[in-house]
This record gives structure tokens, sequence and C-alpha cells, in this order.
């Protein structure tokens, strides 16, 4: 079910199961952005339903915070432009050359160049992996891109991080909001699970300096205020051994 953030801001709750994220939505008075596309038509559809259920416009863009495939592999399903960050395209574009088969995902995991849990995930969205169709986004920036829907902003911003190279937030000034996608997490994809250290603290500067006082992580079941966010990077830094890059 659709949930209301702040006035004009709503985000569809993550689903474990698949491992299905939030996916955000921002009212502005001429334009509508969405925030990560889904990890599945199906996931996308439901998105849709939900918005036209409580009588808000489809989008007319979508921000993608990352690349991994529980926010991107929906996109080819939108019937609007994608935008991502020029780290996001080149993930992309290289994901867009991979077979979908049993034994090219099992080599994936050999190599190294997917985990495990995507893996059982991945299978469990797609009973037909032969849906799968990972495309590239529409527009292209490099670094940061402001968008004006009309009475609010939304700034989109490539953050240097511990979780990917091409993580992206979406500041909304206005409404003090920022979702977070996946950044806040540590790099699940390289063995072994680490904190970079050095980029995690670049991090937690970026965020003290945006002005938020409500953010929304992508696989949370709620949103969380920004003295929650920062504490929460704190125990992580605590409780993790800390890899330096």
């Amino acid at each position: 079910m659709l949930t209301q953030i702040t006035p004009r801001c709503f985000y569809l709750p993550n689903d474990h199961e698949t491992d299905r994220p939030c996916l955000g939505y921002v009212r502005g008075d001429r334009f509508s952005l969405m925030i990560d596309a889904g990890n599945s038509p199906a996931h996308h559809r439901l998105f849709l339903n939900e918005l036209a259920a409580a009588g808000l416009p489809a989008p007319h863009a979508i921000a993608i915070t990352h690349s991994h495939w529980d926010h991107t592999y929906a996109m080819f399903a939108a019937h609007c432009p994608t935008l991502v960050n020029h780290k996001t395209q080149e993930h992309l574009q290289k994901m867009s050359r991979w077979a979908w088969d049993l034994p090219a995902m099992e080599e994936r995991l050999r190599t190294r160049e997917d985990i495990r849990f995507c893996h059982d995930c991945i299978l469990k969205e797609y009973p037909d992996l032969s849906a799968i169709r990972v495309v590239t986004g529409d527009v292209v920036y490099h670094g940061s891109l402001t968008l004006d829907l009309g009475g609010m902003y939304a700034e989109l911003l490539h953050l240097e991080n511990s979780h990917a190279d091409d993580c992206t937030v979406i500041h909304i000034p206005e409404e003090k909001l920022l979702f977070l996608g996946d950044i806040t997490c540590d790099d699940l994809h390289h063995e072994p699970r680490c904190i970079h250290q050095s980029r995690f603290d670049a991090l937690r500067q970026s965020l003290i300096s945006l002005d938020f006082t409500m953010a929304l992580e992508g696989h949370y079941e709620r949103a969380c205020t920004k003295e929650e966010i920062l504490a929460s990077l704190d125990e992580v830094i605590a409780e993790t051994e800390a890899i330096l890059p």
C-alpha cells in the first residue's frame, strides 16, 4: 500500500520476499518523479496501480539510485524517461549484455560478478528467466542533476559511499526529505562483506551537510529522521570491521 511521508512525497514499502526495495514518488505542480523503477515489471505495475488507486498521476520520469538489479530491472517496462548517473549507465551497459539462463547465472556466481542472495531472489521474482531485459538509462548526468517539478525541486546527487560506486540520493529540499536508495549499506557485492571506512566517512559528512529532516532507505520499512540515519551509520561503523580501500 502506498504510504505518505510528507504532503507531496510517497513510497511503496519494500518486500523482503524477492528483495523488492521501496519505490518513491514526488508530486510536483507540473511533473511527478518516481524513485527507482523496481526489480521487475510486476513490481513496477504494482506501484503504478497504487498510484492510480490514490488518485495520483503516473510519473513523468524515474530517478535511479544505483544499478543493482532490484532497483533497475523494471526500467524496460517504464513509459517515461529514466535518469541515471554516468557510473550507473556503465554498469547497466555491462549487465545488458548478460545472458539469462541458469548456466550463465551460475558462472557469474563463480566469477563473483553476482552474489548468491541476488541470484536466489532473481529466481523467485522471475520464474521465466527469458523475461529479464536489462536496459540503459535515457538521460545520463555527471555528478548531479536538478529537476524543477513545479513548486518543488528534486536534486539528484551522486555521492561517495561504501555500498556501490554509482549510488545517488534524491534530495527534495522543500519537503526536507532524502531518498537514500541503498547508499547507507555496506559493500555486499565483494567478499568479504565490508565497510570501506574512508568512503563511509565521506558519506556521513555529505549527509550531515544536506538539509533534510526525514529520509527513506531502500530496504527499510519506514522513513527515519536525520538523527536516526546518522546514529545508524555510527552503529554500523562501530560494529563492522573497517576495511580501507
